[in-house]
């Protein structure tokens, strides 16, 4: 081969490497974009979920709340039950002493 040849293939070759980096950076740079958008989305839905978690503490305390309904519940049974008895005594207590009020 000559050296004109040489030279001529060297410069292709260069060009070629020119190319090749070239679209590589631009490649880079593509994806530093997109990845900043990425960025930008992610906080975007990251604040999005933090106020749908917020807005919905409140059903999560509703299984607190039923809870306590259920004891309040319980306890107002009970009373009624304890009630009844305590009426039905006083009026066997009245009854027993002749009708007079107690």
């Amino acid at each position: 081969m000559t050296d004109p040849e040489l030279y001529v293939i060297w410069g292709w070759s260069l060009v070629v490497a020119a190319v090749v980096v070239l679209l590589a950076a631009a490649l880079l740079i593509a994806i530093l974009l997109v990845a900043r958008r990425i960025l930008a989305h992610a906080g975007q839905a990251l604040e999005a979920a933090e106020a749908i978690a917020e807005d919905t503490k409140i059903i999560w305390a509703l299984d607190d709340t039923n809870r306590l309904a259920e004891e309040v519940l319980e306890a107002a049974t009970h009373i009624e039950e304890r009630g009844g008895h305590i009426a039905g005594t006083l009026q066997g207590d009245r009854a027993a002493s002749g009708g007079g009020k107690v």
